[in-house]
């Protein structure tokens, strides 16, 4: 697997697979690119599929830049700028959603489609704001989150991992996903789940005007269906989906129709045009 050289030497694993219109896979807190491997299996058909490990997660450095949303939406932005890609729709599973909506400033008018995949412009709740992390989540809990997260991360992925999909799924890939997340850093986790707590995208999201489509799990566990209802709202050029069966990892949960409305929204959102896959940094 290529790594790509970032601004501060780190260095950001990802897999380039396909040949077509570009479309970028940005993965979920504490998660890698390999949670995308069926769906870039998939999509890989009739796209260029480009799915990059994040930094601070397993396969990829942290370097020396703050672990912050910021920063990794730089990451983002450099890695499209090297590869020299003219348009391309991007998926932004959970936090990777974030990543996508600090990066778009910088993306522009290239960032022809925007799929947020189960996130809220905010994960916290107060009085302005009811629609964070379910269990009625606030700024308080944040610090006891965090000190769980550095004081014993196996334990703490143990309880996190089954409430990211839906009631009675399958528990080989609770399990696995429960694995493959304990693999992570605690402190680089610890840090970018401060960082994530501190976003507030509620005003951002207007300013997107990006065509957006907007997909939630009906039995999410994670965010209450206000959340992704708001993002819909908020953006001004945005459609919703709510996929029944599926909790926070539709693109694990059901793949089928996962992938159908990715298709339909990718060739709805770019031009016609002539993309070359190009060569890679």
């Amino acid at each position: 697997m290529p790594a790509f050289k970032l601004g501060d030497g780190a260095a950001m694993a990802y897999a380039d697979d396909g040949a077509g219109p570009p479309i970028l896979l940005v993965h979920g807190w504490a998660a890698h690119g390999g949670f995308f491997d069926a769906l870039r299996a998939a999509l890989s058909r009739t796209h260029r599929v480009l799915t990059p490990t994040l930094r601070g997660h397993p396969g990829s450095d942290a370097g020396d830049a703050p672990l912050t949303i910021e920063t990794l939406a730089d990451d983002i932005a450099q890695f499209v700028d090297a590869l020299g890609l003219a348009s391309l729709t991007a998926i932004g599973w959970s936090m990777g959603a974030m990543v996508l909506w600090a990066a778009a400033p910088r993306l522009g008018a290239r960032l022809r489609g925007i799929v947020v995949e189960e996130m809220g412009p905010r994960l916290v709740n107060d009085e302005t704001w009811r629609h964070g992390i379910s269990g009625d989540y606030g700024a308080g809990d944040v610090e006891a989150t965090v000190n769980e997260i550095k004081a014993g991360w196996p334990a703490y992925v143990a309880r996190f991992a089954p409430r990211m999909f839906a009631p009675g799924a399958d528990p080989t890939v609770v399990a696995w996903t429960a694995a493959e997340m304990s693999r992570a850093d605690p402190g680089a986790m610890a840090a970018l789940w401060s960082s994530m707590a501190k976003q507030d995208f509620r005003d951002t999201l207007a300013r997107i005007a990006t065509p957006m489509l907007v997909i939630g799990g009906a039995d999410s566990q994670i965010y209450p269906d206000g959340a992704t209802a708001f993002v819909a709202q908020a953006a001004p050029h945005a459609e919703r989906i709510v996929i029944s069966g599926a909790g926070h990892v539709p693109h694990l949960e059901a793949q089928g129709a996962f992938i159908e409305h990715i298709d339909a929204f990718a060739r709805a959102a770019r031009q016609p045009e002539s993309i070359t896959r190009g060569a890679n940094p």
